[in-house]
């Protein structure tokens, strides 16, 4: 068994207690102070592995990125055919979102216009990023389905533009959705998208 260091468990433990303190307190009012008292630690534990709260703020939000991404990995990897695969991605793509939409509210709290606007800013960096890992993923399924000859091979601007719709559409369902508070429609939603996804995918005669 390795041997696990002290240097290996900080950060983390930075991390899991910042990411506490925000959904407590707000992402303003913490400070490199709460985070060394919650973990126990000085100061100058922090500032060697992160220089500001910016930085610990950051790091959180890659950490989350990471997580959400290897969630909707391991249900897209259970799934068997492309059409399970693309509905296993949209429905867990929707729980993802909707599991972590009480911390970003949270860390917003307190924040005035122009804390919000560049808060808007930098979360829509996060956005274009978990977008963007999003969309390789889907281009594995799709050029899986294609090796595999279930689905015909389509011409990048043809990927590009049914991964533009997929991740379009599956988040302007969730958006709807959340205007109803009702989620009993996702699933025949998500089907919908995903049947009429595969009716286009489907192999030239």
């Amino acid at each position: 068994m390795p041997l696990v260091l002290q240097e290996d468990i900080l950060p983390e433990q930075i991390l899991q207690a910042a990411l506490h303190l925000y959904r407590k307190h707000g992402l303003k009012k913490v400070t490199m102070d709460d985070v060394s008292k919650a973990i126990g630690k000085s100061r100058s534990s922090l500032y060697y592995y992160y220089k500001n709260r910016d930085e610990i703020f950051e790091a959180v939000m890659d950490t989350l990125i990471r997580d959400v991404i290897n969630e909707i990995e391991v249900a897209v990897s259970k799934a068997a055919t492309v059409a399970d695969k693309l509905r296993a991605f949209c429905l867990t793509k929707v729980k993802t979102s909707e599991d972590r939409k009480a911390f970003f509210s949270a860390i917003e709290a307190g924040m005035d216009f122009d804390e919000m606007s560049r808060h808007a800013q930098y979360m829509s960096q996060v956005h274009k990023r978990l977008m963007a890992a999003e969309a390789t993923m889907l281009k594995a399924v799709l050029a899986g389905g294609a090796k595999s000859k279930e689905i015909r091979t389509l011409k990048p601007k043809e990927l590009e533009t049914l991964i533009f719709v997929l991740l379009g559409g599956i988040r302007g369902i969730r958006r709807e959705l959340q205007q109803e508070s009702s989620f009993a429609r996702l699933e025949p939603a998500v089907d919908t998208l995903t049947g009429m996804t595969m009716q286009w995918l489907k192999k030239e005669d």
